[in-house]
């Protein structure tokens, strides 16, 4: 079972891109709406004499004087201290045109796009008579294709795909290729297929596996580096005394392979044994969730 993600809900969601979904003679009214909501703790720096914030400037590196936005151009180093200076114009003739319009150019199978390409997620909503955007949605999904296409936001080409869930429409932005890391550029990686394991310890490493196999559950996954912190600035906030928490004790460093594998089985079936009520309530509620 696909595991839904945890929706958050935003009181005034708005979109930050609308246009079309183009492919053949068809055109359908979109709107693109983020699908994820980075959440992090962000922090001000201060003087601590008065409390004022602390503010950058623009200087020059040799004479550290100020310069202003008149002086400054744009220049990329091609060699130590060397830079080609390209000027607004000369960019600017290279700008890929606002088309406002997602071209599709294919449809392709999900399980064709290695995850590493996927970055950021939008929902598509429609923009207006919504019959188009649900004739898409559920063609799509019925194929089990995903469309691939290019877009133009904010002044940058994306290439992206669409693929139908529930009968609404999402998009993920693709790196380029050139943009992703060969594995074979990282040495650690390399001759991994030469080393040697006997059929025992693949046993072992299999069944750790299938003890711990389990139905994914995002909400179960939390930032609590995030959660803690905001928890420290509230009592801080509200006065309140805080203690420093113990610091985590260092997990051992292996030793015997078999010896981890094997304590690591039993801690899984312990804990499976202890709390057996749980998996099945799992499953209980997702078939409630699927019905």
């Amino acid at each position: 079972m696909v595991a839904r993600p945890v929706w958050l809900t935003l009181a005034m969601a708005r979109p930050v891109w609308s246009g079309t979904i183009s492919f053949g003679l068809v055109a359908i009214p979109v709107k693109l709406y983020n699908a994820v909501r980075r959440q992090s703790v962000s922090f001000n720096q201060l003087d601590e004499r008065n409390m004022a914030r602390i503010r950058y400037r623009k200087v020059n590196d040799e004479t550290g004087e100020e310069v202003g936005d008149d002086h400054i151009v744009k220049g990329y180093e091609i060699s130590k201290g060397r830079y080609v200076i390209v000027n607004p114009d000369e960019l600017a003739a290279f700008m890929p045109v606002a088309t406002k319009s997602v071209d599709l150019e294919e449809f392709v199978d999900l399980a064709d796009i290695d995850p590493v390409y996927f970055d950021s997620a939008y929902h598509l909503a429609p923009d207006g008579p919504p019959k188009p955007y649900v004739l898409l949605a559920r063609a799509m999904e019925a194929s089990g294709k995903v469309a691939i296409g290019r877009f133009v936001m904010r002044n940058k080409q994306y290439t992206a795909a669409i693929r139908a869930e529930d009968g609404r429409l999402i998009m993920s932005t693709l790196a380029y290729a050139d943009e992703v890391i060969d594995p074979d550029v990282i040495d650690e990686l390399q001759g991994l297929d030469e080393v040697e394991v006997n059929d025992k310890e693949v046993a072992m490493a299999e069944a750790l596996v299938a003890s711990l196999a389990a139905d994914f559950e995002p909400e179960k996954y939390r930032d609590e580096y995030r959660e803690e912190v905001m928890a420290l600035i509230q009592m801080k906030a509200d006065g309140e005394e805080f203690e420093m928490p113990e610091a985590a004790a260092e997990k051992p460093k292996v030793v015997d392979i078999m010896a981890a594998l094997e304590a690591s089985v039993a801690a899984a079936k312990d804990a499976r044994t202890r709390h057996p009520a749980d998996k099945a309530t799992r499953k209980s509620a997702a078939k409630k969730k699927s019905a």
